[in-house]
């Protein structure tokens, strides 16, 4: 697939605005969601806090799931809020409560993980009672007070395990799976809740945690639509996740972002070369790197020194010039944010606000 990138005499300019600064007017920027008001707050965080111990990866679930809403749902004529409907009560398992995260059973026929006595086949191996969703994520699109659409997440595990041993379950497997759960909860809130009418298009996604490979957390591997009087979805394989950066996956499956990120390491540590560390992740969607999210730390450094940092970042950011790319960069000094920037994709400006 054809990139965008920015040419080499636009590349050597770097741009320092304020934040709230218009962008190029000569490029279609990328927007971002804004919340609903007055932003109504849900009890569910805390249940996702219970069942997803990595804060990246409930970041990754809840901004993967935005991102893929965005050909359904665009920013530009959309708010959002989250939860209005799965609530904690809604979801919740533990003690044998009836929740959909539960298992399939008598005393509960909403549960969307199997029944305990229910033999599934992973394709490497039958077990019984698997818990395969781990999770479910729910944001709500609105069009000034009405509802104009939901975006699912269902975070799913990459394997089961029964008596200490490990199956990985296959796509096909993974794939029936995810498919006849969809259906079963875009149908049950169809049913549950006379907002959600028929008329209501709802996105489900599947995020498939990683129980493998450092490098990566996991990624959606999955979406299925339901527009407008649907009764089934309409259901396309993604390929999304986040890699570590640096590391030799992002090297391998990002090759010049990776040799830019290299650049611009160098240029920010040959400001602060002592005690200054560039890190971050690299969002890849469909094989292609989509957002950069870096984090410059350093430690014991006077304001002077942030400060020098901080222009070099600016001055240094035209070295990545994917404009496909989303960036975001903070400058963190003794645990204490210094400074955020952002490129939005489509963009060539980086919008950069201190702290300081």
């Amino acid at each position: 697939m054809r990139r965008n990138r920015i040419l080499p005499s636009v590349a050597l300019a770097g741009v320092l605005v304020l934040s709230g600064c218009q962008a190029d007017s000569t490029t279609a920027v990328q927007a971002e969601y804004e919340a609903a008001q007055p932003f109504v707050n849900s009890d569910t965080p805390a249940k996702h806090v219970g069942l997803l111990n990595s804060e990246d990866v409930r970041f990754e679930a809840e901004r993967g799931l935005m991102d893929l809403s965005r050909q359904y749902f665009p920013p530009s004529d959309v708010t959002f809020r989250t939860h209005t409907f799965l609530d904690f009560d809604e979801l919740d398992a533990t003690d044998g409560s009836r929740g959909l995260l539960g298992t399939l059973r008598d005393d509960n026929p909403n549960g969307l993980n199997p029944n305990n006595n229910e033999s599934f086949d992973t394709g490497n191996g039958v077990v019984q009672g698997a818990i395969i969703l781990v999770d479910v994520y729910e944001v709500d699109w609105y069009r000034a007070d009405s509802l104009a659409g939901i975006s699912l997440s269902l975070v799913v595990n990459d394997s089961v395990t029964q008596n200490g041993e490990s199956h990985k379950i296959g796509d096909e497997q993974l794939r029936s799976y995810i498919e006849v759960t969809s259906n079963k909860l875009v149908t049950y809130m169809r049913e549950r809740f006379n907002e959600v009418s028929s008329r209501i298009p709802i996105l489900v996604a599947a995020y498939e945690l990683n129980s493998g490979d450092a490098a990566s957390n996991g990624g959606y591997v999955m979406e299925g639509w339901y527009p407008q009087g649907s009764t089934g979805g309409k259901f396309t394989a993604v390929k999304e996740t986040t890699l570590t950066v640096p590391s030799s996956a992002f090297t391998e499956q990002a090759g010049q972002l990776a040799q830019e990120f290299n650049t611009f390491k160098d240029d920010v540590r040959s400001v602060l070369a002592d005690n200054t560390f560039v890190t971050g992740t690299c969002r890849m969607l469909n094989g292609e790197p989509s957002r950069l999210d870096l984090t410059i730390t350093t430690h014991g450094k006077m304001l002077s020194e942030v400060m020098a940092a901080a222009q070099k970042v600016e001055s240094s950011f035209g070295t990545f010039t994917d404009t496909d790319v989303e960036y975001h960069v903070t400058i963190i000094n003794n645990d204490q944010p210094y400074a955020m920037g952002r490129r939005m994709a489509r963009s060539t400006t980086l919008e950069f606000v201190s702290a300081a």
